[in-house]
């Protein structure tokens, strides 16, 4: 609506009324009502390239990766890159979501069926197999990973799918580390991605909960890691042995990377948080005291809205008509919006820092 359109706009609503009366050739967007004016996301794109409204990134600049992660299952992944992709869109990012995990739940919320409406051969997995995969030449691989990329029904909003054939990587990889001389086992998802960061403004990750050779990929070729973490103990135990196999997985980069891995950003984002729960409040208190800088300053509530949504293949952003009080959903939304804002902060830093760059 028009007060929302405004504020991606970073407009006040009466200017942006103002600007539409003055020019009435650009998007005006419908009338359901007299007092409302609803506008779609592909209009408002268009308005903000009318605005002449600095881009995202630099000309030449390389769209930023960002990889969500926890070898732990459970831990709001999919619902944190669904959400943010989605948020970053309506800020006017052009934005690419990786489905990496095998369960594809990403992938079935926005509407695809993974095991019977994705082929392998539209998922990572062919690519990753390499031009010749156990001396057989693959006729499916092109050198990127341009052709699996699949519109979604948001606007500048591109998926690639996952399936079940995705558990199929880990045994390619294996095959090539053993096979192909000199073959760095983190480097394809890097590889095949580097064409695409110039197509898009952020790349993001979601992947599998496992300590794994694609995993290892998406560490790799990320720019940024968010952490994923909901206050529980059994948690906050399976973070401390998360980043010790970091360690381990970079000290493994460098051993043959001319250039160590750094990242611009690696952040923990609290999730599934219960804000009236006491051993989440404390918890909370814990992990802040541990990663005083890294944790980011708002947390992801596990609202009733969300745990309603979630079921009916949705986010909080594509909510229409809510069975409940509507207070609690813009609430829920509120809080999304500040943990994704914060998150965004750190992206554009990044972009504006010019420091990610092809791996």
């Amino acid at each position: 609506i028009g007060p929302e359109v405004a504020a991606l706009l970073d407009l006040k609503v009466e200017t942006l009324y103002r600007r539409l009366d003055r020019n009435p050739q650009l998007p005006q967007g419908s009338t359901p009502n007299p007092r409302r004016r609803e506008f779609t996301l592909q209009e408002a794109f268009a308005l903000r390239a009318a605005f002449k409204l600095p881009p995202k990134r630099a000309p030449g600049q390389p769209g930023l990766i960002v990889s969500i992660c926890n070898f732990k299952g459970g831990v709001a992944k999919t619902t944190t890159a669904a959400h943010l992709a989605q948020y970053l869109v309506m800020r006017g990012y052009r934005v690419l979501l990786v489905d990496l995990d095998a369960q594809a739940s990403l992938t079935q919320l926005f509407g695809i069926l993974p095991h019977t409406e994705v082929g392998d051969e539209e998922t990572v997995r062919t690519f990753l197999e390499g031009p010749h995969f156990r001396g057989i030449p693959n006729p499916r691989w092109t050198g990127d990973l341009r052709y699996v990329v699949q519109k979604t029904h948001w606007h500048n909003l591109d998926l690639i799918p996952s399936n079940l054939g995705v558990y199929g990587s880990e045994f390619a990889i294996a095959a090539r580390l053993r096979d192909e001389e000199g073959f760095a086992f983190h480097r394809p998802l890097a590889e095949g991605l580097a064409p695409l960061r110039k197509d898009y403004d952020v790349i993001i990750l979601d992947t599998a909960p496992s300590l794994s050779f694609v995993n290892s990929n998406a560490m790799f070729a990320a720019d940024g890691l968010l952490i994923t973490l909901p206050p529980a103990m059994i948690d906050l135990q399976s973070s401390s042995l998360f980043f010790e196999l970091v360690a381990e997985l970079m000290e493994a980069f460098n051993r043959t990377e001319p250039v160590p891995k750094t990242y611009d950003f690696a952040s923990v984002l609290l999730t599934r948080v219960r804000p009236n729960d006491g051993t989440h409040t404390q918890i909370t208190k814990w992990i802040r005291q541990f990663f005083p800088q890294e944790t980011c300053a708002h947390t992801m509530v596990q609202s009733s809205a969300l745990e309603k949504v979630g079921p009916e293949l949705l986010t909080l952003y594509e909510v229409a008509d809510y069975d409940g009080d509507r207070r609690t959903l813009e609430r829920a939304i509120d809080a999304m919006n500040s943990v994704n804002g914060e998150i965004e902060t750190l992206i554009r830093r990044s972009l504006q820092a010019g420091t990610s760059a092809d791996s």
